[in-house]
């Protein structure tokens, strides 16, 4: 029993039960922050520097002595030229770099904004209410042309007329205390490629999305030909946009009031119906 409950979805109510309305558009772009802060002298630069003259006139001596001294003096002046230069504009780079700075903190702070008015927008359009109207618009359309051959008989209206023994009749009895859609017994729906007229336990059937949800009670003990039958009506139901939810029979008999939970969180999950579950968050869930 611990496989049960069995639940079919197709894959397009898979994707709808998925899917959220298209976020708006987010333009703002994070700025960059600037380079780090000037330093009076840049030490790492002169050094390198001077390890480059250093080499540059290792070389150089090799080919002539007398050069190796002039490239020496050379770019021993440049060097000392380049620091005194950056000793000289320090005020001015560091000016710079605090205008920059300041700049990019009013870029941040406007950045944050236009980001927190997004985060808002994104949650109105992402908000509970919105995603199960877009999912219930699509649901609509993709179970528009669903249809039984027969749709059999509405659970309320067995009451009087049958015995309330069996345990689809039983479980639907309670099921349908916690439903806006109706429950059928006795629904048939042809299968052309078996030739094979199809009656679940229960059928489920919301008249607002249109959407069906066939509920079987598997026995212990079922007949192998009509294992194989079933299994290839499954296979048309799923094709067909059909939703399956199979029980164990001990479950129902054992256990009627978890089950009708475990129908709820289906409903809720695929956002075709979050109300039922409301109504049973004080029964324990199925295990």
């Amino acid at each position: 029993m611990r496989q049960f409950p069995i639940i079919l979805i197709p894959p397009p109510v898979q994707r709808i039960a998925q899917s959220k309305p298209d976020a708006p558009a987010f333009t703002g772009n994070l700025p960059i922050a600037p380079s780090q802060a000037p330093q009076p002298i840049e030490t790492q630069e002169a050094i390198l520097l001077t390890i480059g003259l250093i080499l540059v006139v290792g070389v150089v001596t090799l080919i002539a002595k007398e050069l190796g001294i002039v490239v020496l003096i050379l770019g021993t002046i440049a060097i000392i030229f380049k620091v005194r230069y950056q000793f000289q504009t320090y005020r001015n780079r560091y000016q710079k770099y605090q205008d920059s700075l300041q700049g990019y903190l009013l870029q941040l702070e406007s950045y944050s904004r236009e980001e927190l008015q997004y985060q808002k927008k994104l949650a109105i359009a992402h908000g509970s209410e919105r995603v199960l109207t877009f999912r219930q618009q699509q649901y609509k359309k993709l179970f528009a042309k669903l249809a039984l051959t027969d749709q059999g008989t509405a659970i309320n209206e067995l009451d009087n007329s049958i015995h309330l023994a069996t345990n689809a009749v039983r479980f639907g009895n309670a099921l349908r205390n916690y439903l806006s859609g109706n429950l059928y017994q006795n629904a048939k729906l042809h299968i052309p490629s078996i030739d094979y007229e199809w009656s679940p336990d229960l059928v489920y059937r919301d008249p607002e999305l249109n959407c069906h949800i066939a509920i079987e009670i598997v026995s212990s003990v079922e007949d192998r030909a009509a294992i194989a039958q079933n299994d290839l009506a499954e296979r048309f139901l799923i094709n067909a946009n059909w939703i399956i939810i199979k029980f164990a029979e001990a479950q129902i008999q054992r256990k009627t009031l978890e089950c009708c939970k475990e129908f709820a969180k289906l409903l809720d999950r695929l956002s075709l119906d979050p109300k039922p579950i409301d109504q049973l968050t004080d029964v324990a869930d199925l295990n």
